[in-house]
């Protein structure tokens, strides 16, 4: 596999677990249903992301590129939708 492919793809699952963190807090307000198995699949999405990551970098490192990668996510999607409601 490519290097671009890897990283995409470990980003995209990153994204991914990053939105059902955002949907699993209990104070969001993207959506007032509660998405239930939320937690469960954002656990996932970021294991998932740290083993396609370690397919290219050793797993310490991985595991720090997972979360260097999560972290923006987390302050961004809830700045996202404050943004999108102030309309």
């Amino acid at each position: 596999m490519s290097a671009a492919l890897i990283t995409s793809s470990a980003l995209a699952l990153v994204v991914a677990g990053a939105a059902c963190l955002y949907l699993a807090s209990p104070r969001q307000s993207l959506s007032r249903l509660r998405w239930r198995k939320a937690g469960l699949f954002a656990a996932a999405f970021l294991l998932a992301a740290w083993l396609v990551w370690t397919i290219r970098l050793e797993s310490s490192t991985a595991f720090f590129a997972t979360l260097a990668a999560l972290m923006p996510l987390l302050i961004a999607l809830p700045s996202l939708v404050a943004l999108k409601g102030k309309k």
